[in-house]
């Protein structure tokens, strides 16, 4: 009789992994070819059920038949096991967005990261053997939209293995490890992807991101320029935009990219946090902290809009401020830290002698320069 890891062994290579095609191209052969692939799957399981019921009823030793009928339950109970974490994933591919991910994204409410990081834990169990390419990317997005960069980086991993070369997957990435402050990794994976797909704004802007993060803003700047050419107004690069000439002292052009980001995007409260440092910067501290007041009322608490906030105050002189908010700014989000040490605006605090002691212990003394 065949044991129970040669049965599983036939099961977990009953179906295999997809690769080779795009992703939006494939869609409908990926659906199709996983559906058959699914059957395949749970086939072999029902074929393995079947033979092990024929061999408990042929069986008849006490014992014998005992063990059999174990195996024969550690297998129906397998089968279970992977039905229902089929079923996890699909909802959790379900929360997925669709295609490349912005490095800079709102955070969901609280409800629906808890919602996917439950289905997650679900899912866990569910075979390789069912898992394509598309389906790590997929989770990945799902966990990467809910905040989960540690999980989404292990699915994004387990998609390029199958597809290496993959430009939306290499950007994802890209996106995953700079929300984790891993600025040097997401930079490889932004050129590896724009070595296949030039042309990708989304991915140029991403690059920029984390370039403008380590302090390299004419780079960004390049990069906001190009996908700007690629997709005229698109808010978020505008924003983007707008923050890296602040950083470079070019402040009328940096209003003039938050104010139209504003226009296309009214209220958005990155925009407007971006719009109040560089009015603080003019002089115009009224409206400065104004935008401020109401960017936090949009996304009360968030660390994107402490960090300009805490630019706001140095630059203004307000030190005991500009630390109170970078420590709250660190605590949201710590990568923080790394970009505080070397962001133009906090250098007055830096150097300051009775406040950047105090910088430097949120900061972290231990890169100071």
């Amino acid at each position: 009789m065949a044991d129970i890891p040669a049965i599983i062994g036939v099961v977990g290579g009953a179906a295999g992994i997809l690769g080779g095609a795009g992703f939006i191209g494939a869609w409908r052969i990926w659906r199709q070819e996983h559906r058959e692939e699914r059957q395949a799957f749970l086939t072999s399981y029902e074929k393995s059920i079947a033979t092990l019921e024929r061999q408990v009823d042929r069986e008849t030793d006490p014992a014998k038949k005992e063990q059999k009928r174990q195996r024969l339950e550690a297998v129906e109970n397998k089968y279970l096991e992977q039905q229902e974490a089929y079923r996890q994933n699909r909802a959790l591919q379900q929360s997925a967005p669709r295609g490349a991910l912005m490095a800079e994204r709102p955070r969901p409410p609280e409800a629906v990261a808890s919602e996917v990081r439950e289905l997650w834990e679900k899912a866990r169990h569910l075979s390789p053997a069912l898992l394509s390419a598309v389906d790590h990317f997929l989770r990945g997005n799902a966990l990467y939209a809910a905040r989960d960069f540690e999980n989404a980086l292990q699915e994004y991993n387990a998609a390029l293995e199958v597809r290496p070369d993959d430009p939306d997957t290499l950007n994802n990435r890209g996106a995953t490890v700079d929300s984790l402050g891993r600025y040097e990794e997401a930079l490889a994976d932004y050129n590896r992807a724009l070595q296949v797909g030039p042309e990708a704004a989304h991915t140029l802007n991403n690059r920029g991101n984390t370039l403008r993060r380590l302090g390299r803003y004419e780079e960004a700047l390049a990069d906001y320029n190009r996908s700007l050419e690629l997709r005229p107004d698109d808010p978020d690069t505008l924003n983007n935009r707008g923050t890296a000439l602040s950083k470079l002292g070019k402040l009328q052009e940096a209003l003039a990219d938050a104010n139209r980001s504003l226009e296309l995007q009214p209220d958005d409260p990155d925009a407007l946090s971006t719009r109040a440092l560089v009015l603080a910067k003019v002089g115009q501290h009224e409206r400065a902290f104004a935008d401020f007041a109401r960017a936090l009322a949009a996304k009360p608490g968030d660390p994107n809009v402490l960090y300009d906030r805490a630019c706001a105050f140095c630059v203004t002189g307000h030190w005991e401020q500009s630390l109170r908010d970078l420590a709250d700014a660190v605590t949201g989000h710590p990568p923080y830290r790394a970009e505080a040490r070397k962001d133009p605006d906090l250098e007055p605090l830096r150097n300051h002698p009775q406040w950047g002691p105090r910088f430097w212990e949120i900061a972290g003394r231990e890169d100071k320069p």
